[in-house]
C-alpha cells in the first residue's frame, strides 16, 4: 500500500484522555525552539528584540512537523493508533496541523476570558504579579492548562494572538 498524507486514519482526539497528546506537542516545542520558532513563523522583529538571528525555514514546515507528529504518536496509549502511526505516518501531519488551529482558538478564547486586563500582551511574568489577574489565570490554566506555554510563544505573534492587534492596555 502507497503511504500518503490522505491515507485514512480514524479520527484523533486530543481531550480529556488524550490530553497527553496535547502535552507531548507541547513539550516538542519546548524541547525544539528552532524548529518551533519556524513553525510559528519567525519576525524580524522578534528576532531582533531578542537579540537573535532570524529562523527562517530552511526546511519545509511538514518536515518539522513529521518530527512532532513522532514524538506525539509513536508511544501513543493507544496501540492502534500506534501501529497506524507505523504505518503511515503522513497520514498524521493534518491531525497535528489540525490541533495547532484548535489550540490558537482555544488559546484566543481565553485570552478574551481575561478581558480588558490586557492580558492579551502581558507576559505570563507580569500576569502572575498582578493581583486583578493573578487568580483569574489560574483559573483559567485549570481549563486549559497550556496557555502559558502557548502565551510565551504567541503573545506577541498576530497570526496567533488576536487580542496583540487591538489589545493596547493603556486605552480604553
Amino acid at each position: 500500500m502507497k503511504v500518503t498524507p490522505n491515507t485514512k486514519i480514524p479520527a484523533i482526539y486530543w481531550e480529556k484522555r488524550y490530553s497527553a497528546r496535547t502535552s507531548r506537542l507541547i513539550e516538542w516545542c519546548k524541547a525544539n525552539d528552532e524548529a518551533r520558532i519556524k513553525l510559528f513563523s519567525d519576525s524580524a522583529k522578534d528576532a531582533k528584540e531578542e537579540g537573535r538571528p532570524r529562523q527562517q525555514m530552511s526546511t519545509q514546515k511538514k518536515n518539522h512537523i513529521q518530527q512532532l507528529a513522532a514524538a506525539i504518536f509513536t508511544n501513543d496509549e493507544d496501540p492502534t493508533i500506534r501501529a497506524l502511526y507505523e504505518e503511515h505516518p503522513l497520514s498524521f501531519i493534518k491531525p497535528v496541523e489540525s490541533q495547532f488551529i484548535s489550540l490558537r482558538k482555544k488559546y484566543n478564547a481565553v485570552n478574551k476570558g481575561l478581558g480588558q486586563t490586557g492580558a492579551g500582551v502581558k507576559s505570563v511574568e507580569e500576569l502572575d504579579a498582578d493581583p486583578c489577574t493573578k487568580n483569574l489565570v489560574a483559573q483559567l490554566l485549570l481549563q486549559f492548562p497550556w496557555w502559558s506555554d502557548l502565551h510565551g510563544w504567541w503573545r506577541m505573534n498576530p497570526s496567533y494572538n488576536t487580542a496583540f492587534s487591538t489589545a493596547d492596555p493603556g486605552q480604553d
